[in-house]
């Protein structure tokens, strides 16, 4: 196997853990805005502030910012549910290793 082609299976396969990240995120946030609008989740401002701030952090793929503010969300008030989700979302993508090096090279062999 050449180095382009594990280069390209590495690609893939972290594309489609990124697709999967993806569909999860936005139906966990679906999930959230719904609670929200049939009064079944109670969430103070502050909490909102740190979800936009989460989101937006797993978006840039910001580890230090995805961890400050999903302890902030804990902090402001309870969590459960789809906001307990959110939370096991965010802590997972921010333990993924965007770094080609140590596929390719388990690839190699």
């Amino acid at each position: 196997m050449t180095a382009e082609e594990m280069t390209n299976r590495y690609l893939q396969r972290l594309d489609k853990r990124l697709r999967a990240y993806e569909t999860a995120l936005n139906k966990t946030m679906a999930d959230i805005e719904s609670d929200y609008d049939q009064g079944c989740i109670d969430v103070t401002e502050a909490q909102w502030q740190d979800i936009v701030v989460l989101v937006e952090s797993i978006v840039q793929a910001n580890t230090r910012m995805i961890c400050e503010s999903s302890e902030s969300i804990c902090a402001d008030g309870g969590v459960s549910g789809s906001l307990l989700r959110l939370l096991w979302l965010a802590k997972h993508f921010a333990t993924l290793d965007f770094s080609m090096k140590p596929s390719i090279k388990q690839e190699a062999f």
